[in-house]
């Protein structure tokens, strides 16, 4: 633990100094017929835990790019466009791509209603608060654990979205693949691509209904709200030898990660099977999720203010086969007298007992849960900050890799290949963590 301790004091002192004669930016070029803004995100993270592990020493520090973003956005003529590229680590895509597109969208306004518009191209999903939120205004290092459960990624397709005083609305086809999925002229069996559906209240709090969410105001000057319900449903369609959510894109890092436990063919075993001749049988699942999020914020005495969101979702997957349901939920808040925020998350999902790999059981029927107090000091806003959090989790399932080391799934969820390998177990634990992210943005 002493190793620990230095290694964070270290990282501490180091990032402290990197803010020195930071400057930003974004605003390029702006008239009434175009508009040009550009921005950028960089966040260094150091990351620890204390894992009990048969083989290796318990105790693990690991350092990461964990983003490296370009953003840029702007009107022509009326119509906007949104594009964010992603340059780190986190950029690699189990497609066989490895395209860097994150968001290429634009919004047509629809000239005979007000207040409308149709998105097209690859962006966001519209369903839930904390899929939703830009990542650079987390009050939090990463996500909390029932995302890993419910977030539906980016996808490609378009949606129509309407502001209507403080109502707010989007419905949406998307074809489910995920995103950056390449040319394949397969043939197919049509089904029902992923329908979305986002509808809500908002007095103030958020920006608009796709991907400018924050988890907080540094500086409100009046009570804020929104609260909004969210559904998706699919059913699966057969494509090649296969179906599209058994190929659909997956990335390496929970961050643009297109696959939840859901969609995860390493977690639910009745998305492809083969047969005992070896050969694959498909059977056209239903997949659907509904959802709640709410958040609000406002003042305090002496300039201090408060934020808090709260998040509930259930899923279920049914074919042929068998059924998988899940359900989970967050609630976070926190008080910030600048230039410190503290803040508190607890998260908990509620497995299935079907949840196995190569027919062994991965998780039971067992919660398990989040609890992270964090801290943030604010160099200057979301543009600069340094946020400490201490993930505890609580009954967490780990897989043991026999004779290498031990794997917690909600950082590493495909390790659950090797107990179906008979090369490890899994067994649930208690996983304390501490993690330290340095942000600049423009």
């Amino acid at each position: 633990m002493k190793a620990l301790k230095t290694t964070f004091a270290f990282l501490f002192g180091l990032l402290t100094l990197a803010s020195c004669g930071f400057g930003y930016g974004h605003d390029v070029y702006n008239s009434d017929d175009f508009s040009l803004n550009i921005g950028g995100r960089m966040q260094l993270i150091g990351y620890g835990e204390y894992v009990d592990d048969p083989v290796r020493e318990d105790t693990r520090v690991y350092m990461f790019l964990r983003e490296a973003r370009l953003l840029f956005d702007g009107q022509v003529d009326g119509t906007k466009y949104y594009m964010q590229f992603g340059y780190g680590a986190e950029n690699v895509n189990g497609s066989n791509n490895g395209l860097t597109a994150l968001d290429f969208a634009f919004d047509v306004p629809i000239p005979v209603m007000e207040a409308t518009w149709l998105k097209v191209g690859q962006f966001k999903v519209p369903y839930g608060r904390e899929s939703l939120t830009e990542e650079g205004n987390f009050q939090f290092v990463d996500h909390s654990i029932d995302f890993l459960g419910f977030d539906l990624g980016r996808d490609y397709g378009m949606a129509l979205h309407k502001e209507q005083g403080k109502l707010m609305a989007v419905g949406g086809i998307f074809t489910g693949g995920g995103r950056d999925v390449p040319l394949r002229y397969l043939p197919e069996n049509l089904e029902i691509p992923m329908l979305v559906a986002r509808v809500g209240y908002n007095d103030g709090l958020d920006k608009d209904i796709f991907t400018k969410m924050s988890q907080n105001d540094l500086n409100p000057n009046r009570l804020e709200k929104a609260a909004y319900v969210n559904g998706m449903f699919m059913k699966d369609t057969g494509i090649g030898h296969s179906t599209v959510l058994g190929v659909r894109s997956s990335d390496s890092n929970t961050d643009v990660n297109e696959m939840n436990y859901m969609t995860d063919p390493n977690w639910n075993p009745y998305l492809t099977k083969e047969t005992a001749a070896g050969t694959t049988s498909l059977s056209y699942g239903d997949y659907w999720q509904v959802g709640w999020d709410a958040a609000a914020r406002g003042p305090l005495a002496a300039g201090w203010s408060w934020n808090s969101e709260a998040e509930a979702n259930y899923a279920r997957y049914n074919n042929g086969y068998g059924r998988l349901d899940l359900s989970g939920a967050r609630v976070q808040g926190s008080v910030i007298k600048l230039p410190f925020e503290i803040a508190l998350r607890w998260a908990v999902l509620v497995p299935d007992a079907n949840f196995t790999d190569g027919g062994v059981p991965i998780t039971g029927t067992m919660p398990f849960y989040e609890v992270t107090p964090a801290i943030t000091y604010y160099i200057k806003g979301h543009n600069m900050k340094i946020v400490a959090d201490a993930p505890f989790l609580i009954g967490v399932p780990v897989v043991t890799e026999k004779g290498v080391g031990s794997y917690v799934i909600t950082e590493q969820p495909d390790q659950v290949t090797y107990i179906s390998a008979g090369q490890g177990y899994v067994r649930r634990q208690d996983v304390p963590e501490a993690r330290l992210m340095f942000q600049v943005a423009f």
